[in-house]
């Protein structure tokens, strides 16, 4: 399964992932029973992303992958520049395609149609689609139905949150591979009492090695038990980190955050991108400007006191920004209603 952050993190098949990844076996096999795509399903943080970089490494044709909301994000500044064709031929060129979080394009019906028509193009010449989505196609709302039966015509296969026996496994995985001192005791705690993703799992690993470093202790249920309650700081997330969260949300690309550009649907992400930036992990002024392609600090200072006005006057704009800064925290932000 995955782990946040450490992309040459080996795979461990747990249960909850082996028939997936037999999935993708066989799609990038050349047996003339392979499936023409394969549709992952499941909640964040439960491997998704880490079986496509498998499925891309094994595969050697001509192939891309792309987040949807970068594919909608890509499709428009081709409309911008009027080079829509040039787009096209980009993407129906492949040999291989892989699209995660195919959920973002809700609503976006001319991205659903190019989509849609890359997909066909690349099936029509035999080639593989993957694609990954935290819902079952039956279940995409504002969706092209060709693109939903698309999405149902090969295998369809869910991955679910580790069981309380992964999630041990795991614990035990991670801690030998990054030769972290787990105790068994805390281990097993660890397992019962945090629920949630392998990410979650790596995320507490680290707090505790962190913790234990800081403080020269051994790792203990005291000290488990404190990051489970959410006692322990949590690392802040990286610059990298909360513009892609950011574009992802918005609908743009993380690369276009960091370009000069005046254009309305990418200044407004990257202020917010500023403001969290600053907000979240205490970076000066002007270390933000110098990531974001800014000329000096003011642009920042700037950014941020823009935004701060809009999410007093806009209650949309403002909801947006508390989820981001949920997804990126793991809590609420204060004050969100």
């Amino acid at each position: 399964m995955v782990v946040s952050g450490r992309e040459t993190e080996p795979l461990l098949l747990v249960p909850e992932i082996r028939l997936a990844h037999t999935a993708i076996t066989q799609l990038g096999s050349r047996s003339r029973s392979r499936p023409p795509s394969v549709y992952i399903t499941g909640p964040p943080g439960t491997g998704k992303s880490h079986l496509a970089r498998l499925f891309l490494q094994a595969d050697a044709g001509r192939k891309i992958s792309v987040l949807a909301s970068e594919f909608a994000a890509e499709l428009a500044e081709a409309a911008q520049h009027k080079d829509v064709p040039g787009f096209q031929n980009r993407f129906r060129q492949l040999n291989t395609l892989v699209c995660e979080d195919l959920q973002a394009l809700a609503g976006r019906r001319e991205s659903q149609q190019q989509l849609l028509a890359v997909i066909d193009e690349i099936l029509g010449r035999g080639g593989r689609v993957l694609i990954t989505a935290s819902r079952l196609p039956g279940r995409l709302d504002r969706f092209n139905r060709k693109l939903v039966s698309r999405c149902r015509g090969g295998v369809v296969v869910s991955v679910r949150r580790p069981g309380p026996a992964s999630r041990l496994q795991l614990l035990e995985h991670f801690a030998s591979r990054h030769q972290v001192p787990l105790p068994v005791d805390v281990a097993q705690m660890l397992a019962r009492k945090i629920t949630g993703s392998p990410r979650d799992l790596i995320s507490a690993l680290g707090q505790l090695e962190t913790l234990s470093r800081i403080s020269g202790g051994v790792i203990d249920t005291t000290m488990a038990r404190s990051v489970v309650a959410g006692d322990a700081e949590a690392k802040p997330p990286g610059l990298a980190q909360i513009a892609r969260v950011v574009a992802r949300h918005f609908g743009v690309s993380a690369r276009r955050l960091r370009e000069r550009s005046r254009a309305q649907h990418i200044v407004v992400p990257r202020q917010c991108a500023m403001l969290l930036a600053r907000e979240l992990t205490g970076t000066i002024y002007s270390k933000i400007a110098t990531y974001f392609g800014c000329s000096n600090h003011t642009t920042v200072l700037h950014a941020c006191r823009r935004m701060q006005q809009r999410l007093g006057n806009e209650p949309e704009l403002r909801r947006l920004v508390h989820s981001i800064h949920a997804e990126l925290t793991g809590r609420e932000e204060p004050g969100n209603e």
